[in-house]
């Protein structure tokens, strides 16, 4: 797994810092196992991980490199791009967006909305995803529970211009998300 997170320029993305290594170890935890924080540091206990470089580290040690992923991912999601269409760049842009629920009740963005699922009594995060001509993802953007999908539209239309530097864009998004405003 570590090869084709090299392969496809997730490392060279993350860089070679400890917490660009750390953030490497959790893709590769969350793929092996789909468990949490915690069981990602038991899981680093039963593997050979030495080839990171890590040292030693604990599940608060993740969830402080999770801050360091969300403080960077502007900066990943650009290199992880560029490594992929910058001899190609793309003039064909799709957005979508879901949601995702929550059973606790402590988050800054979970608010009470629109749920797709019909889950009633529900607080839930909006998600943006912001893909490729090809359906590769390019970026993804987290925001309030409550935030209504066309209200999403105008942080995702700067994206492909101020951050990908794509010149002429087509963007394909779906009715109930593209309107007047």
């Amino acid at each position: 797994m570590y090869f084709l997170a090299k392969q496809i320029g997730l490392v060279d993305a993350l860089g070679d810092s400890r917490n660009g290594r750390l953030a490497v170890w959790q893709v590769l935890a969350r793929t092996i196992d789909q468990g949490s924080r915690l069981s990602a540091t038991r899981l680093a206990r039963n593997h050979e991980i030495d080839f990171l470089e890590v040292g030693t580290f604990d599940e608060d040690s993740l969830y402080k490199n999770l801050d360091w992923l969300a403080q960077h991912q502007t900066e990943i999601e650009t290199k992880l791009y560029n490594q992929r269409y910058d001899q190609s760049p793309c003039s064909l842009f799709l957005y979508d967006v879901t949601s995702s629920n929550f059973e606790g009740v402590h988050n800054e963005l979970a608010a009470f909305g629109y749920n797709r699922d019909k889950k009633k009594g529900k607080m839930q995060i909006v998600v943006g995803l912001f893909c490729s001509q090809d359906g590769t993802p390019v970026a993804v953007e987290v925001f309030e529970g409550n935030t209504n999908d066309t209200k999403t539209m105008h942080n995702q239309i700067k994206k492909p211009s101020e951050q990908f530097h794509a010149k002429n864009v087509v963007f394909v998004g779906d009715r109930g998300i593209i309107k007047s405003p």
